[in-house]
């Protein structure tokens, strides 16, 4: 008799560890971690978007006593306490990132836990890693916006809705979580479809179907009335939060309507390049919905938490950081393609090339443009180092109040040209403005011609012209240029306070000003006279300094 063979030792790695299994979970879980450690990085390596200025601004708004919208800004009552910390505006803006990744983890639990109901642990998992992995998700699933943090309560209402009991506490919890991810973003209602298949196939009584067929009907006819009589509402007392709705309502449908087929066709393509694996995937998922086992409920639901993505079609602002918001239902429905994947080709090159992925958008991030968006801001600092009114794009200043609220491009430029009101002009003749940042091409177009046709009203472009001079960069300052000559001229002030006189002298209401003189203007017309050799430039403030440092070369924005 022979004696048995001895049983082969589980390969080892170094040191006698022993590696996990080619099907183990470890392997995505591994991955997983991975690029939530490199995203973490981006948290502060990442340079920050003109919109993350606008909503930190948004915060420094609330706590200067002027007035923020309620809606759509989830970040300025959560994270208003963060200006208080010490560091600069780019610091706290990384801070509030960083407060903003914990909704990020919630939203993949969510999809991990709501993937469950479709597949395994493993490819639950792996749907996970390819959302975190996605393109822009990874690039963006961090940024001071509504997006994440409503994401990640509608992951949870969704989860609750189709994997919990539906008893009294289940439903009010996920009532409370749309209501205040409604709150945070009017786009919440983009989950819709999600939500109405979810109900259907909950809903075993066929009249509870009808019920909530005749409710859903209601809630678009509720809806539809709001939209029609809501702005006629009054704006303040008990009204204001139905016309405040209404308002934005509207807005939102234009915005939604308005910019035909794909307006943001180059986003979606981008979007398509930075995660190719997961556009095949949700290509697939398309495909698979028909196949899949389980009935006519399983595919309900499936097509239903696919359906938010067809909004890419015609949402006006499908922006890179809108699949952050859309994408954690629609890789729930693509649990299929993704076990498919899984078990043609095993879990751990899924694993492997989803994390490749991401390394790769790691890699080629410009981690120096945070810098020249440091520097800008050390700059201005330097030459206002107390809180002035000014204008600019997206409230890059954003501690300091800003004159005009709202965009100098895009959906706010075009609300401004249609409403025909002269905005600049009317702050102009309320307020002091000395600083201009002229960092969208609206306004660089006040003073160059940057072959963009983005505009300010005439009206604008004309009092701007007239009352800012260059000073640093893209920095603009309140100024005069009056022209050599001996013929007396009148100038109209509309930034009133104390001028330098640089240049030439020259003789302001009848008193004469040498270079280096200083001059108090009031707003409003001023004679100029004496013979001018050479021309004399007026610059608000007392010498106002210039930073040590050039205004940064190259660009201080990202397209995102």
């Amino acid at each position: 008799m022979t004696a048995p063979a001895p049983a082969c030792p589980a390969p080892a790695g170094l040191g006698g560890f022993r590696l996990p299994g080619a099907q183990s979970v470890a392997w995505p879980l591994a991955a997983l971690a991975l690029v939530l450690l490199m995203q973490f990085e981006l948290v502060f390596a990442k340079s920050v978007n003109w919109d993350e200025f606008f909503h930190f601004s948004e915060i420094h708004q609330h706590l200067l006593g002027l007035p923020v919208p309620w809606l759509q800004t989830p970040f300025v009552w959560l994270y208003s306490w963060v200006p208080s910390l010490p560091g600069d505006n780019i610091a706290h803006i990384q801070i509030i990132r960083a407060l903003i990744v914990p909704f990020e983890l919630v939203a993949l639990a969510a999809i991990y836990a709501t993937a469950r109901h479709f597949a395994s642990r493993k490819t639950a998992i792996l749907c996970v890693l390819a959302y975190a992995t996605g393109g822009y998700v990874f690039l963006h699933a961090f940024a001071l916006r509504a997006d994440m943090i409503a994401a990640a309560l509608l992951m949870v209402a969704l989860w609750i809705g189709l994997c919990r009991p539906l008893r009294p506490l289940e439903l009010a919890a996920i009532v409370l979580l749309i209501a205040l991810a409604s709150i945070s973003t009017i786009k919440s209602v983009l989950y819709a479809p999600a939500f109405f298949g979810v109900a259907l196939v909950r809903l075993r009584n066929p009249l509870h179907r009808w019920i909530l067929a005749g409710l859903a009907a209601l809630a678009v006819l509720g809806m539809a009335a709001l939209l029609l009589v809501g702005p006629s509402l009054p704006a303040t007392g008990i009204a204001r939060p139905l016309h405040d709705l209404a308002m934005l309502g509207r807005s939102s449908v234009d915005r939604m309507f308005s910019a035909g087929w794909f307006p943001q066709e180059k986003a979606l393509i981008w979007q398509i390049v930075f995660a190719p694996l997961l556009a095949i995937i949700l290509v697939m998922a398309g495909f698979l919905v028909w196949k899949t086992d389980g009935g006519w409920e399983r595919r309900i639901v499936l097509l239903a938490l696919l359906a938010p993505l067809c909004t890419v079609v015609f949402y006006r602002n499908a922006y890179p950081y809108f699949f952050v918001f859309i994408l954690p239902p629609v890789i729930v429905a693509a649990a299929p393609a993704v076990d498919f994947l899984r078990k043609r080709y095993g879990l751990i090159p899924v694993s492997l090339v989803l994390l490749v992925n991401a390394f790769v958008l790691f890699h080629i991030e410009d981690r120096t443009m945070v810098e020249r968006q440091r520097t800008i801001q050390q700059g201005l600092h330097e030459i206002f180092p107390r809180p002035v009114t000014y204008i600019d794009e997206s409230g890059m200043f954003s501690e300091y109040p800003r004159a005009v609220p709202h965009f100098a491009s895009g959906w706010g430029l075009q609300n401004y040209l249609r409403a025909k009101r002269p905005a600049y002009s009317e702050v102009m003749e309320k307020e002091p403005v000395p600083l201009l940042i002229a960092n969208s091409y609206a306004l660089l177009n006040v003073f160059k011609d940057t072959g963009n046709d983005e505009r300010l009203l005439p009206e604008d472009a004309a009092n701007l012209r007239a009352n800012y001079i260059p000073h640093w960069g893209l920095a603009y300052v309140a100024g005069k240029r009056i022209a050599p000559g001996s013929q007396p001229e009148t100038i109209a002030v509309m930034v009133p306070g104390t001028y330098t006189v640089e240049g030439g002298a020259v003789a302001i209401d009848g008193k004469p000003y040498t270079p280096g003189s200083l001059v108090t203007l009031t707003r409003g017309p001023h004679a100029v006279g004496g013979a001018r050799s050479e021309e004399t430039v007026l610059r608000w403030g007392n010498h106002l300094p210039r930073p040590a440092a050039e205004w940064p070369k190259g660009r201080f924005f990202t397209d995102y």
